[in-house]
């Protein structure tokens, strides 16, 4: 440090410092100049206090108190200046440890490393926050995407759902019906059209031997080559069969049958209209015959 010997103050007075209201420095800041009044960008209390008006760079080799933001660089606090033991290692991030210290941890990634959007979904990545959607039409093979709705458009196996599922128009087989579990209540009424009955209602087949299956037509036709009996088969109450029958020769019905009274006897030189009704099954038939006329 210079001397002020020798060295009258109206000569050095500059290089003086001062505070700037020429007053006794106390607990309030007062603001440094030179001994022209120039400011130093300082002021000072007689408590030590120092403040800088402008950031800057403050030496020293020991301190006391706080040191306020505008005094400090940015970027200036590294992890020396925090409660911090060492520097890490790459990938590591600072931790509070919530004693006011600070600590370097390696933070979980988790086992997802990535998310790739399949056919059908766009989106997907492999840092941040990740969303994936369905494509506007198509979701993947046999899929198809519009308004919320995924439509299967082939499939195997057996479908389930625990609401109820639509079914696509003509798709339920017949495979997928449990035999037997078609019920009357499942019917409407009159839907059931002539096409659907069986063949015993609709058919009329010639008869070649002597056996008549009341289940396999409705009506029969024969012509008598030799004195004939016939036997019936599959008889059911309720059932009618028409037996159309000429031939010069002996016709002999099965003794189940009951000839109505009132009615014609076989005639072999024409033809003849035999109508039989089961009243109980093979046990009981009445029949009435008419010749052509």
């Amino acid at each position: 440090m210079a001397s002020l010997t020798g060295n009258k103050i109206k000569d050095t007075y500059t290089s003086l410092l001062k505070v700037g209201d020429n007053a006794a420095i106390d607990s309030s800041a007062q603001a440094l100049t030179d001994g022209a009044g120039n400011a130093l960008g300082l002021t000072l209390t007689n408590t030590g206090i120092i403040v800088s008006t402008a950031k800057g760079t403050l030496l020293g080799t020991s301190s006391t108190g706080e040191i306020s933001s505008t005094l400090i660089a940015d970027n200036a606090v590294d992890a020396t200046r925090l409660n911090v033991s060492g520097n890490g290692t790459s990938g590591q991030y600072l931790i509070s440890d919530g004693d006011g210290s600070f600590s370097w941890q390696t933070l979980s990634a988790g086992d997802i490393t990535g998310v790739t959007a399949g056919d059908g979904i766009s989106g997907g990545g492999t840092t941040g926050d990740v969303t994936v959607s369905l494509a506007s039409s198509a979701a993947g093979t046999g899929l198809s995407y519009a308004s919320g709705v995924i439509n299967l458009d082939s499939h195997t196996g057996d479908v389930t759902g625990t609401t109820a599922l639509t079914i696509a128009a003509d798709a339920v087989v017949t495979a997928k019906i449990l035999d037997s579990n078609i019920t009357t209540a499942k019917i409407a009424d009159d839907n059931v059209t002539y096409a659907k009955l069986g063949a015993e209602f609709t058919t009329a087949a010639a008869l070649s031997g002597t056996s008549v299956d009341w289940a396999t037509a409705t009506t029969f036709t024969k012509t008598l080559g030799a004195n004939t009996t016939l036997t019936f088969a599959n008889v059911s109450t309720g059932m009618q069969v028409n037996l159309v029958i000429s031939g010069n020769y002996t016709l002999t019905l099965p003794t189940s049958v009951k000839e109505l009274t009132n009615a014609s006897t076989y005639d072999g030189t024409g033809e003849n209209l035999i109508s039989i009704v089961s009243t109980n099954g093979n046990t009981e038939q009445f029949a009435t015959i008419n010749k052509v006329a």
